[in-house]
Parts: C-alpha cells; sequence; structure tokens
C-alpha cells in the first residue's frame, strides 16, 4: 500500500470542509430558498408504487391502492416554502419526458395522459374505478374529482386559484405523452403518438390551433429556443424488434410541424439505436441536445447517452457519452453552458450523472447519489440549484450548485405525492 503525505490528507479535509461551508452560507437558513420566487409543478403517478409493492406473502401487490396527484411548490428567497398536493383531479401515467408545462407568466399548468399499458406495467384497479375515455362520456369534464388513469387526456391547473382547480380538460384519439411551453410563451405543443397538437390558453380554456399528422409513434419531444424546429424521438415501445428514431421536424409561423430529416450518426460513429432510445432535451443556446439511449432501467449493462449537433443541416449524432447508467431518464442544462445532468434509473442504488458539456467532446466528471428512479429534474433560471424527484421516494432532492461543475446535496427535500414522475419549473402566478 503507498502511504499518502500527511499534508495531502490535510489538503483533503480542507476542501471538504470548503464544499460543507460553500453549502451553508448558500442556505444561510433553516429551510429551503431560491434566489427569486419560483413554483415547482409535480405530477404524480400514484399506481407506479405496485413496480415494488409486496403483499406480505412476499408477492407484488398490484392493486391500486393511491390516486394519481400533483404536487404544487412554491419557493421564495426569504421564507419557507409551501407545499400543496392534490389527489384525484389529474391523471398522470409514467411514459415519455419527465417534464410538463407551466405558462410563461406561471398561471397556468399542464399535464398529460395517455391510455398505454406497458409490459411489465399491470395494475389492478377498484371496482368501479373510471379508466378510459369510454368510461367518462356523458361524465361532467368540469367536474373536478376527474382523474382516469388510463384516459388519453390533457389537463389545465389553475396554479393561481387556492384549490389549484382544474379549469379545462382535453380528450384525444390519440396518446399524449408530453406537453411543452413555446419559447414565444403563448402555446404548446403537446406530443401523441399520431399527431402534434398546439394549443393556446384562452379565458382559462385550451383552444386547439392546429393539429399536424405525423403517425411516427409513441413521441417525445423538445422545441428549438428559436421556435424553428423540434427534435423528437418517435417509435413502438410495444415493439422490441423497432428501434427508436430520432427525427428533426421544422415549425413554420402558422405552427404547421413539418419532417425535415432523420437524425443519424455521423460517418464512423458507431452508436445502436434500441426501441426504447427517448426522450430528448436541446440546450438553451440551441446548439446541442442530449438523447437517451435506454431510458428504461433493470438492463444488468450500462448505457450511453446520445450527443446531437444541432449546428448542422440537417442535425446528425456527433458523440456518444457512453456506460452512463443502467437506464437513463431526463437533462437538465445549467445556464452557464458548460453543466448538463442526466438523470438515472437504479432501484434501489440510483444516481445522477454530472457531465462536462463545454469540450467539443463531452463527458462524464462523476456520479452522485439520489432516490430510487430519478425521473424530472430542473435547475433554477439563476443556475444556483438542481431539483431532481424521484418516483420511489416521493421526494423532490435539492442540490446547491458550487462554481461551475460541483454540486453539493442538501440534506433537505421537497414532498410531493406518491409516485412523482414529472417535473416542470416556472414563475409565480400573476
Amino acid at each position: 500500500m503507498t502511504r499518502r503525505p500527511i499534508g495531502y490528507l490535510a489538503v483533503a479535509v480542507c476542501t471538504l470542509c470548503i464544499f460543507r461551508d460553500l453549502a451553508s452560507c448558500q442556505e444561510g437558513k433553516p429551510y429551503l430558498t431560491t434566489s427569486s420566487p419560483m413554483t415547482l409543478l409535480s405530477a404524480n403517478d400514484g399506481a407506479s408504487d405496485v413496480v415494488w409493492r409486496k403483499t406480505p406473502e412476499g408477492l407484488v401487490d398490484y392493486e391500486v391502492k393511491t390516486q394519481d396527484s400533483f404536487t404544487v411548490i412554491r419557493l421564495y428567497p426569504d421564507r419557507p416554502p409551501e407545499t400543496k398536493t392534490v389527489y384525484g383531479t389529474v391523471p398522470c401515467n409514467v411514459i415519455g419526458t419527465p417534464t410538463m408545462a407551466i405558462s410563461h407568466e406561471g398561471r397556468w399548468g399542464l399535464v398529460t395522459n395517455h391510455g398505454l399499458i406497458l409490459p411489465g406495467m399491470r395494475a389492478d384497479y377498484p371496482t368501479g374505478t373510471l379508466l378510459e375515455n369510454a368510461d367518462i362520456q356523458g361524465v361532467d369534464l368540469n367536474s373536478q374529482d376527474l382523474a382516469p388513469p388510463l384516459s388519453n387526456m390533457l389537463s389545465l391547473i389553475d396554479l393561481k386559484s387556492e384549490e389549484l382547480r382544474v379549469a379545462d380538460r382535453v380528450l384525444f384519439d390519440d396518446h399524449p405523452t408530453h406537453v411543452l411551453p413555446t419559447p414565444d410563451g403563448k402555446h404548446f405543443i403537446v406530443a401523441g403518438s399520431q399527431k402534434f397538437y398546439v394549443y393556446r390558453i384562452d379565458e382559462g380554456k385550451l383552444v386547439e390551433v392546429r393539429a399536424t399528422p405525423h403517425y411516427r409513434g409513441l413521441t417525445c419531444l423538445w422545441i428549438h429556443p428559436d421556435c424553428k424546429g423540434l427534435i423528437a424521438t418517435q417509435g413502438d415501445v410495444l415493439d422490441v424488434t423497432k428501434p427508436s428514431a430520432i427525427n428533426w421536424y421544422k415549425i413554420d409561423d402558422t405552427f404547421g410541424i413539418e419532417f425535415v430529416a432523420k437524425v443519424n450518426p455521423r460517418p464512423g460513429l458507431d452508436v445502436e439505436l434500441l426501441d426504447t432510445t427517448a426522450i430528448p432535451r436541446i440546450s438553451p443556446d440551441g446548439r446541442m441536445a442530449l438523447v437517451c439511449q435506454r431510458a428504461v432501467g433493470g438492463n444488468g449493462d450500462l448505457c450511453g447517452v446520445l450527443v446531437v449537433d444541432l449546428t448542422v443541416n440537417p442535425p446528425v449524432i456527433s458523440h456518444v457519452i457512453e456506460q452512463v447508467g443502467d437506464g437513463v431518464e431526463s437533462f437538465a442544462f445549467h445556464p452557464n453552458g458548460k453543466l448538463a445532468v442526466v438523470t438515472c434509473l437504479g432501484m434501489q442504488n440510483n444516481d445522477i450523472a454530472v457531465l462536462d458539456i463545454s469540450s467539443e467532446k463531452p463527458s462524464i466528471l462523476y456520479h452522485l447519489d439520489v432516490g430510487g428512479v430519478a425521473q424530472g429534474i430542473e435547475f433554477t433560471p439563476e443556475g444556483d440549484k438542481l431539483f431532481v424527484g424521484s418516483l420511489v421516494e416521493n421526494r423532490i432532492e435539492v442540490f446547491d450548485v458550487v462554481g461551475d461543475f460541483e454540486l453539493v446535496k442538501s440534506p433537505k427535500f421537497l414532498k410531493t405525492g406518491h409516485g412523482h414522475c414529472s417535473l416542470s419549473i416556472g414563475r409565480h402566478p400573476k
């Protein structure tokens, strides 16, 4: 064994103390704060815990015992967070990009729900439960106590109302898996399995602006910051013989969405797309996108993150960050343009991977421990904090950002409803 000099140990101890003290100074209060007032919206799939819950005999307990819910968390610079979870008014089924939408001014939250039952996701609902679109024919869609878990629905939440009421709902003959606000702050794009849908909000109602067919399968998307294009992963997650595709679309001035090209690897790059390649996110400067090579866990090996160069036309997969996790789920880009973080999908022992995207070839810097099956992940606009949601732990964990690349985990966390599965960040409502 090589003995290290005492000076080395002293430096290591001092370094640890510095990071501990920096985290304490950044907090400065006996509760979690943010530099400016922020709202977190967590959508929660109550049925998700059937994956690990056991009966007294040690068998899987498939009985659904918890309703879907959403959690709204208000964060402030100078007072404790305010948290409210509402059960049984908004359905939310785990799949696709774990990010939903908050309107530009913070007034409205939008959450999608799809009716797909994926392999290995059996759930036995109580007798009499309204499950699908067909079950709610003739039911008042304005009722607050309405959250059919296998419906195809877009819900609009009034984040300014004290009771966090559902202001409007839209049903689809399609599988909506994702909704994002457009950069202009006035519209929202919904990803369906057959079409892209564009909505605006008019006096608390969802108004369809346009629907554009694509018929390319289950879709996750991210919109380019110039609002002239979007990247989408698309495929048939029920057929493992068909790898997903990464596609690039252009958006015209009337919100028509037109296929441009398939995003292929650059010549000489050896990369495999899988049936579960999914969940893209574009950097704030619009120069790159990251894509999960395998957005499911439990495969017994390590998959990578695909790096897409958006500065060329058409875009290409330029690099692969190898062996990031057993499965990877979602991304957050720090506003400094140097740091990105990806969540991984371990159940008991789980982590996030911290990436350096400032060099020509992005790479892993280190991993950090987080709760099981990490889902939604967002930086504050100022970049001083990172929020990471956990499906297993039913909470959002908080990290302080120190310098360009260092994350320091806070022992404090934010509680959500059962089965956190998506996270959005926005302003307080006006």
